[in-house]
């Protein structure tokens, strides 16, 4: 009888098997990455519809985009000192003026009336003070006058005393006689000494008085010169010279006292008013620097003085040109400048783009080595100007870094870039 063979099953060589391995692991791997693909947000966009910017070692100038107006560097306003009614006008409006020209006359009758009879009065009460003046004079001279008439009543007497005083010793003059000269010396002498102590009293008074009188004079006239202006007023002139850049008023309109009656502004030296975002009111000092282009030519300007005054979220800088004034400005021109707000820094530096709006500075996307993908990162920046901002961590130098706006990708983690 025949008995059957067990046929043993071939085992697989240790080579087969390790080549198996490695197939199922590599499948395995790869199942993995494509699951792992699909699970992260990706957005696809052509690489030429991007802006792709390196992020760069230099210099980082602290600047701020202004704009400026041209305005004269000095201006001065006419307003009506006085109401009236406008009589008549005798330049145009625009016209180079000289100081002290004629520009229009008003006309007020009650100011006119009031003026003539203030100047009565006054007139009056300056003459009853030149009176009182001349009185005190006319006392003076009037006590000289009688110390004069004294003195030489006594000088008399004297004379006739010593002549008499040897008549009576040899007895040709009566005794009578020599007394009665004696009494009336004597006399005289008390008047002259009253004279003396009246003429040292008027004196002091005189000073006192003259002082008091020639403040009151002095008053009087500032209080004619007053009221003699305020009717000249109605007259008005150019205080300076210059461009008579606005004059709004018609003959027979009425003007109230201080209404804004004109401007004059002096046309050779120009200054720029700039309004600056209130954010940087702290930061925007005098002598700092801006530039701008104007006819194709870069000019500076230096910050002249700052009004820390916030109005609308905005405060006012006046700024001066360096050197000369650019050629053919005219006033109330603009000009685009940059104002510098402090020395440069070197640092890392990202050009500014559309990202910034969208992502506060916060992330970005950079793209890796093979160039076909741009992954999210987390950035840290700083300060910023028109053209850059500053990094401060997150990125190196030389990362390249999508700028353009992540309007249509915020919720994305991965960029991947088509040809």
């Amino acid at each position: 009888m025949v008995m059957d063979k067990k046929i043993e099953k071939k085992r697989m060589p240790l080579w087969q098997m390790g080549l198996v391995s490695i197939f199922v692991v590599g499948g395995i791997w790869f199942a993995y990455r494509l699951l792992a693909d699909a699970s992260i947000r990706t957005y696809r966009v052509p690489s030429e519809q991007l802006i792709i910017s390196s992020v760069q070692f230099g210099a980082f100038e602290d600047l701020i985009p202004i704009r400026g107006t041209i305005q004269p560097f000095n201006s001065v306003f006419l307003d009506a000192v006085n109401g009236g009614a406008v009589e008549e006008v005798f330049v145009e409006e625009g016209s180079f003026v000289e100081a002290g020209q004629a520009l229009l006359q008003l006309s007020n009758t009650n100011l006119r009336l009031s003026a003539a009879q203030n100047d009565t009065n006054i007139t009056e009460q300056l003459n009853l003070l030149n009176n009182i003046t001349d009185g005190f004079e006319t006392t003076r001279l009037s006590t000289q006058r009688q110390i004069i008439d004294t003195e030489y009543r006594i000088t008399v007497l004297e004379r006739q005393e010593s002549r008499q005083e040897t008549l009576v010793a040899d007895g040709l003059v009566s005794e009578e006689q020599f007394t009665a000269i004696t009494d009336e010396l004597g006399y005289q002498k008390k008047v002259l000494a009253n004279h003396l102590a009246r003429q040292e009293l008027e004196i002091r008074t005189r000073e006192t008085r003259l002082l008091q009188i020639a403040d009151q004079i002095a008053k009087l006239e500032e209080n004619l010169e007053v009221s003699q202006s305020s009717y000249e007023s109605l007259l008005v002139r150019a205080p300076i010279a210059g461009q008579l850049t606005s004059l709004p008023v018609e003959i027979g309109e009425s003007k109230q006292a201080g209404q804004r009656l004109g401007q004059i502004d002096v046309i050779d030296q120009y200054k720029v008013v700039a309004q600056i975002d209130e954010f940087y009111v702290s930061s925007v000092a005098a002598g700092q620097s801006t530039r701008f282009t104007l006819s194709g030519k870069e000019h500076f300007a230096t910050v002249l003085k700052v009004y820390p005054e916030i109005t609308a979220g905005t405060f006012e800088v006046d700024l001066i040109f360096e050197g000369a004034s650019p050629e053919n400005v005219r006033r109330g021109q603009t000009l685009q400048m940059e104002l510098t707000l402090g020395n440069p820094i070197e640092s890392l530096l990202l050009p500014l783009g559309g990202f910034i709006q969208d992502t506060g500075g916060n992330w970005v996307f950079v793209i890796d080595e093979s160039g076909e993908y741009a992954v999210r990162h987390d950035i840290s920046v700083g300060r910023r100007n028109n053209r850059y901002v500053e990094v401060r961590d997150g990125l190196n130098q030389g990362d390249r870094v999508i700028t353009s706006s992540y309007s249509q990708m915020e919720d994305m983690e991965r960029i991947q870039l088509s040809q």
